[in-house]
């Protein structure tokens, strides 16, 4: 009886099924397929959002580095203006034609330009690692040189 198991009609039986099943798959290759297609578009999509993105930031930082550029120095020329001020100022103070008040009104002015001046310089500082990011780039603490 056991070797009734491998006769001809049984492995003809056996053909038949196997057959039969990659025939009627119910529509499930079809699914996987049109499943990898959207899964492929999905992927291009997320791609090219990724490479615009990329492109409006490495824009926007080289927009952000030509303005404070700009910006620096005009900040420059007000720090200049200031100085001569508060030099003048001291200048007629001890040629006793002003009060000391105009002295330390003209420094104020001066520091408060020059701290406008910093922050244009830590602007440009932060824009720059911006561009440097927005590129692909970066760095790690060890890359940093030892204080």
């Amino acid at each position: 009886m056991p070797s009734g198991l491998f006769s001809a009609g049984n492995s003809l039986w056996s053909l038949g099924t196997s057959a039969s099943g990659t025939l009627f798959d119910g529509g499930s290759r079809n699914a996987a397929v049109s499943a990898a297609k959207a899964g492929y578009e999905q992927s291009v999509a997320t791609y090219r959002q990724t490479v615009l993105t990329a492109f409006q930031q490495v824009e926007d930082a080289l927009s952000s580095l030509r303005i404070l550029a700009e910006q620096a120095e005009t900040e420059k020329a007000t720090v200049r203006d200031a100085e001569r001020g508060a030099q003048i100022a001291l200048d007629e103070y001890q040629a006793g034609t002003q009060a000391y008040t105009t002295v330390v009104t003209a420094q104020v002015t001066l520091l408060s330009s020059r701290q406008a001046e910093l922050a244009v310089q830590q602007n440009r500082l932060l824009a720059s690692i911006s561009l440097i990011q927005a590129m692909g780039g970066g760095w790690k603490n060890t890359d940093l040189p030892k204080p």
